[in-house]
């Protein structure tokens, strides 16, 4: 019995939500700041990345990046898109369209982060890993 209470107290606390509102567009209000926050986050590390990239013979990377970009854009919202028309019935479905919105945005900001703004040696990196925004 002690070992069970030990092991139930040795459990990590589940995350805490940080958009428990008590209404759908309380909920909604705080993933849409949370979006926001990431494409900020993102905004800023695509420019970053560029930026390294700033010597005209690096001209096609840079290109490269924004081209990218673009097809981010529209991936995120063909697939967000097609999550928002899966809950369409619910009153969830605004909340799942921006949740989805976040992750892609997020993991995106890591892929920009892991390609362009990190070294393969000791070096840091030009901005620090990006978390999952809350």
């Amino acid at each position: 019995m002690i070992v069970a209470l030990m092991l139930a107290m040795a459990a990590p606390a589940p995350a805490a939500d940080p958009c428990k509102g008590s209404s759908t567009p309380e909920i909604n209000a705080c993933i849409s700041g949370s979006l926001a926050r990431a494409q900020a986050r993102l905004d800023k590390y695509v420019d970053a990345a560029k930026e390294r990239c700033g010597s005209e013979d690096e001209a096609a990377v840079r290109l490269g990046i924004e081209a990218s970009q673009k097809a981010f854009d529209a991936y995120r919202e063909i697939e967000c898109a097609a999550v928002y028309e899966d809950w369409k019935d619910g009153t969830i479905r605004g909340a799942m369209h921006l949740s989805c919105e976040v992750r892609l945005t997020d993991e995106r900001t890591h892929t920009v982060w892991q390609n362009w703004l990190q070294y393969m040696d000791s070096t840091p990196p030009i901005l620090p890993e990006p978390k999952p925004t809350e």
